[in-house]
């Protein structure tokens, strides 16, 4: 279960956002308005925490890539790089339209 979860880390810290972006909206929606600076800016934090969280484990998987010794660990390796770097864009991208105002 580890070596999935280590495989699968960004696209589950993308996962994450998404639900909590996604709720963070909708309560702002029914306690106020979805553009009001303070969810507007819970949402930036919410969104920053997991943009580092994502680029920490793409970090962290090309630092292990580089010092494996095993080859059977390469694959998990690079396919948290993969979910990581993809999770770094995909955080990023959904978080533009919160940072231009939309």
């Amino acid at each position: 279960m580890r070596r999935w979860a280590w495989m699968l880390g960004g696209l589950i810290v993308w996962t994450v956002h998404f639900m909590g972006v996604y709720a963070i909206a909708s309560l702002a929606d029914v306690v106020s308005r979805a553009d009001d600076p303070a969810w507007r800016m819970a949402g930036l934090a919410f969104s920053a925490v997991c943009l580092l969280a994502a680029v920490a484990i793409t970090a962290w998987a090309a630092r292990r890539l580089r010092r494996r010794t095993d080859p059977s660990t390469g694959f998990g390796d690079q396919l948290s790089l993969l979910g990581g770097g993809v999770a770094t864009v995909a955080i990023a991208w959904q978080t533009l339209p919160t940072v231009i105002g939309y």
